[in-house]
């Protein structure tokens, strides 16, 4: 097999391609409102849609899709990295600097999403811990096994660390005033950069969006130090999905079906006896001031959610196993195929609908409007994602990225075998 050419349908596992489309899905619903809205107003109790149906819809994306479908995806990006890497070995390649170059060129794609599009890009963070990665390419599977559950141990102890030192200050009546005015402080900012949100986004001007994202990127990043999704839980998904690939997870599923089966009803249910009560602490937690309900939202949130991304995997692949003939596995698969082209392209239509250069639609569409918008999006990229696939080897963003890793153009064309 040619190096550069695209894995033939033959050599694909359909589950994967499952569930890369079925993670894109969750994504761009919970991603929505971070879209229709400012950063701040859709975290906090600022958000201004307060009636029922509203409360009621990001309830539900709280409990049942916001972290979950990220963490599937993050363990996708794990088990990419084990596959590229393996297959670069198998052809005499030398898997390292090739991934790095790889990573450096994802790392591209993020910036030009996060500056021009979105700032609440994910592949950015990909890059930084994929290089991470290469530090445990050679070793054993027990120490991988150990430092995946250690690394979101550290998101759990770096958040309860930086409460306990919160609480502890605030009990000190010399410095309690000191550190209150400087959480009042940053609440001001916060409020100002909401403020000059939504006067760039609701303009038609392009550039004057550029500073407003950039400076709404330093608060995003504080997220990934010190939320439920931090840099230290999302690679210890990479590692669990490198694991995985070793491990051979997702080779002949069939004969797996029984355990599937079995585990993920109990997975399903423990995953929502955490997330329920793991919201509620999360409605109740100050967004800037780390108090006790942040830090028990945390754990609860990182023991919590990747029993529920378990079990929606399980139950997707036992889906797929007892409808193998419905038509939706090939679509969703083709936007799993494609899956950095939907990604970035969800940003791009979602801002379209919602920032002033398009329909200007920011503040003025409630959560469940919101959802049903993310929904129609998503249909029609699988069905575009469909048509492209059943012409073409692989995305148009795949093939860029395919290409210059290698340094050389890949057939894109589908041959008319394969296409039939």
């Amino acid at each position: 097999m040619n190096p550069l050419t695209a894995t033939s349908r033959r050599e694909r596992i359909p589950e994967l391609d499952l569930l890369r489309g079925f993670a894109l899905f969750g994504i761009i619903m919970v991603n929505v409102q971070f879209i229709g809205l400012p950063f701040f107003k859709a975290l906090t109790d600022l958000h201004p849609f307060t009636d029922p149906l509203s409360q009621f819809s990001k309830g539900l994306v709280g409990i049942l899709l916001e972290g979950k479908f990220i963490t599937l995806f993050s363990f996708m990006f794990g088990f990419g990295f084990w596959m590229f890497t393996h297959r670069a070995r198998e052809r005499g390649r030398t898997a390292g600097p090739l991934f790095f170059w790889r990573i450096f060129l994802l790392a591209l794609f993020g910036a030009a999403h996060a500056t021009l599009f979105w700032a609440g890009d994910i592949l950015i963070p990909y890059a930084i811990l994929g290089l991470l990665l290469l530090i445990f390419l050679n070793r054993s599977d027990k120490t991988v096994r150990i430092w995946m559950v250690l690394f979101p141990a550290f998101q759990v102890l770096l958040v309860v660390g930086f409460v306990v030192l919160v609480q502890w200050a605030l009990t000190i009546p010399e410095a309690k005033d000191e550190v209150m005015a400087g959480f009042d402080e940053a609440r001001m900012q916060m409020e100002q950069l909401t403020a000059a949100t939504l006067q760039a986004y609701q303009s038609s001007s392009w550039t004057a969006m550029i500073p407003v994202r950039l400076q709404e990127l330093a608060f995003v990043y504080q997220g990934y130090l010190f939320g439920g999704i931090g840099f230290f839980y999302l690679f210890g998904l990479f590692l669990a999905g490198m694991l995985a690939g070793r491990q051979g997870w997702f080779e002949n599923l069939e004969e797996k079906l029984h355990v599937i089966r079995k585990r993920a009803p109990w997975l399903l249910l423990a995953g929502l006896a955490i997330a329920i009560p793991a919201y509620i602490l999360y409605l109740r937690a100050d967004i800037l001031i780390p108090d006790w309900n942040s830090a028990a939202y945390i754990t609860l949130f990182v023991v919590g959610t990747p029993l529920l991304s378990s079990a929606y995997a399980m139950l997707l692949i036992l889906g797929y196993h007892r409808w193998r003939r419905a038509r939706i596995w090939e679509w969703l698969g083709s936007a799993g195929r494609m899956s950095l082209t939907v990604y970035l392209t969800q940003s791009v239509i979602l801002t379209t609908v919602f920032y002033g250069h398009g329909l200007g639609l920011m503040m003025k569409v409630p959560v469940a409007g919101m959802l049903l918008i993310a929904l129609a999006t998503f249909v029609l990229q699988v069905a575009a994602a469909h048509w492209w696939m059943q012409r073409f080897t692989m995305g148009p963003l795949e093939w860029l990225w395919r290409a210059a890793t290698y340094g050389y153009l890949p057939a894109l064309k589908r041959r008319m075998e394969e296409a039939e």
